[in-house]
C-alpha cells in the first residue's frame, strides 16, 4: 500500500483555507497563531486519550512548540461539545433502536416522569453524567419533542440547531477531518471497499430557482439520511441490542456518512483597473 505524502494532504487542505481568509481579511498571523493552538489542542487529547501522564514537555516533544508557548496557548478556553453530542445521541437511540420503535418503524413514546421512567432509562443508556430533565427541555427548546399527558413523542429525527456557531463549527471540524481520512484511504487504496466520494457541480443555473433547488436538496439529503440511519442501525450494538459474539466490546468500528450542499449566485470578478500613476506637469 502507498503512501500518501503529507506535504500534498496538507496543500490541498489549505488552498481554500487561505481563499477563505483572503476574502475575509484575515492576516497569516493570525492563521499561525491558531495552528498552534490546534496542534497543542490535538497533542492534549492525544495524551488523554492514551491515559498518560499529562505533562508541558510531552505536548512540546510532539508539537515542536516551545514549553513557554504551549503554556501561553493551553491557558486559552477549550470547547465543550459534550451536550450536542448527548442530544444526538438520545435522538439517534430513540430514532433507530428496535426497542424505541413502533410496529410500522416511528418513534415510540415515551413516558418522561421520574427517575424510572422510559425517556430516564434511554438517556441513561447515553450518558450517565446528566439527568434526563436537562436533555428533556433542551429537547422541547429547539422543537424537538411534544408532550402528550405523561409521554413525550419525537417529531424531529435531526439535531441541526441554526445559528449555534460552536456547534456549527464543531461540525464543520469532524466533518473536515472524516472527510480527508476517507479520501486519503481511497488514494492509497486503504482498504478494498472504497469510501463514497461524490461530487456533483452545475455552474450555470439562474438564481431565481437556487431557493427552489435547496428545498428539494435538503428533503432529498433528509431522506437519505433516514436510510441510512435505518441500516447502520441493525449493526450497531446499542441500537440493535445484540452482543457480536466474534468480537470483544471493546472492539469498535466507527461508520460516518455526512451530506452537504450549497447553492449561491456565481460572483463576477471586479476588476480594478490600473491607474496612471505620473507627475502633473507644473502650470507656469
Amino acid at each position: 500500500m502507498s503512501s500518501l505524502p503529507p506535504t500534498s494532504l496538507i496543500r490541498a487542505l489549505i488552498r481554500p483555507l487561505v481563499s477563505w481568509c483572503m476574502h475575509h481579511g484575515v492576516r497569516s498571523a493570525q492563521v499561525e497563531e491558531l495552528i498552534r493552538e490546534a496542534f497543542v489542542q490535538a497533542a492534549e487529547n492525544e495524551i488523554r486519550n492514551a491515559q498518560g501522564a499529562f505533562s508541558i514537555s510531552k505536548v512540546s516533544v510532539m508539537t515542536g512548540l516551545h514549553r513557554s508557548e504551549v503554556s501561553r496557548l493551553l491557558s486559552g478556553e477549550s470547547s465543550d461539545r459534550g451536550q450536542h453530542d448527548i442530544l444526538n445521541r438520545v435522538i439517534g437511540l430513540w430514532s433507530t433502536s428496535k426497542s424505541y420503535r413502533t410496529s410500522d418503524g416511528a418513534p415510540k413514546p415515551l413516558t418522561h416522569e421520574g427517575l424510572g421512567s422510559e425517556f430516564a432509562v434511554l438517556v441513561a443508556k447515553v450518558s450517565k453524567e446528566v439527568t434526563h430533565y436537562p436533555i428533556l427541555f433542551e429537547l422541547e427548546r429547539i422543537g424537538a419533542i411534544e408532550y402528550h399527558g405523561n409521554l413525550v413523542r419525537l417529531v424531529t429525527q435531526e439535531y441541526t440547531p441554526q445559528g449555534d456557531v460552536d456547534y456549527g463549527l464543531e461540525l464543520l471540524s469532524a466533518d473536515t477531518a472524516d472527510l480527508t481520512a476517507a479520501i486519503e484511504s481511497n488514494l492509497v487504496k486503504k482498504h478494498p471497499e472504497q469510501s463514497l466520494h461524490l461530487r456533483t457541480s452545475f455552474d450555470n443555473i439562474n438564481p431565481q430557482e437556487l431557493p427552489g433547488i435547496r428545498r428539494w436538496i435538503l428533503q432529498r439529503g433528509a431522506e437519505f439520511q433516514l436510510i441510512v440511519r435505518d441500516y447502520l442501525s441493525k449493526f450497531d450494538r446499542d441500537t440493535s441490542g445484540e452482543v457480536a459474539t466474534s468480537a470483544p466490546p471493546e472492539e469498535r468500528a466507527r461508520v460516518t456518512v455526512t451530506a452537504f450542499s450549497y447553492a449561491e449566485p456565481v460572483e463576477t470578478a471586479k476588476i480594478i483597473m490600473p491607474k496612471k500613476r505620473g507627475r502633473k506637469k507644473c502650470e507656469r
